[in-house]
């Protein structure tokens, strides 16, 4: 199923989807969203990096995260914010807490789990997207969270819809030329995050 471009216009997170009359709302790398509201869509665009889905099957409310690296210490983690929630360790149980506050319990709570390709260059970024993927399903196994569906790996990026109220998720992958605007946007965050990292904070590989 072919979907239309899941980019909001500039300096907004949602936007109306004139085909199907529902709110988009866009999660970038390092961040994640979580609804109750039955006409609102996640969506986000995803290369090396990997979004979990989450719903409760019985309240419909659910949303995903979209984390860069696998796992952080206990430094990371006590920092917070956008710099924490560059770890999949910090987005699971983010995603997972604001799903309880809004309702949702831990034995109605599904997932599917997307994106990890192998896109970046360099021999010290090849290996990410499957860390990321690792990292996921041992999280998820280890919790007792059933995986109920995924499209993970190989080397395209992939847009992605998840529709929390039903659990519908719709996966596209992108061409090469597509590759390149999620690389970079994958780039900019991981630029970003160096930036505002204290001398020996945590590399990237």
């Amino acid at each position: 199923m072919a979907l239309s471009p899941a980019t909001p216009p500039p300096g907004r997170r949602s936007f109306q989807d004139a085909a199907s009359g529902q709110t988009l709302v866009s999660v970038a790398p390092g961040d994640h969203y979580v609804t109750n509201d039955p006409n609102e869509v996640v969506v986000t665009l995803l290369g090396s990096c990997v979004a979990a889905c989450a719903r409760d099957t019985v309240t419909g409310v659910g949303g995903l995260n979209h984390f860069l690296l696998p796992s952080s210490d206990a430094h990371d983690l006590a920092q917070g914010g956008d710099e924490a929630m560059r770890f999949g360790d910090y987005a699971m149980e983010t995603l997972l807490n604001n799903i309880y506050r809004k309702g949702g319990a831990r034995g109605r709570i599904e997932f599917k789990i997307f994106g990890g390709a192998r896109v970046l260059g360099g021999n010290s970024m090849l290996k990410i997207g499957e860390q990321n993927i690792a990292f996921v399903e041992r999280f998820l196994k280890t919790e007792g969270f059933p995986i109920v569906s995924r499209s993970v790996g190989g080397t395209a990026p992939r847009r992605l819809r998840f529709h929390p109220a039903t659990g519908r998720a719709f996966v596209q992958e992108l061409d090469r030329n597509s590759a390149a605007t999620v690389t970079t946007q994958e780039e900019n965050y991981r630029n970003t995050i160096a930036r505002r990292a204290p001398a020996g904070d945590v590399e990237f590989f």
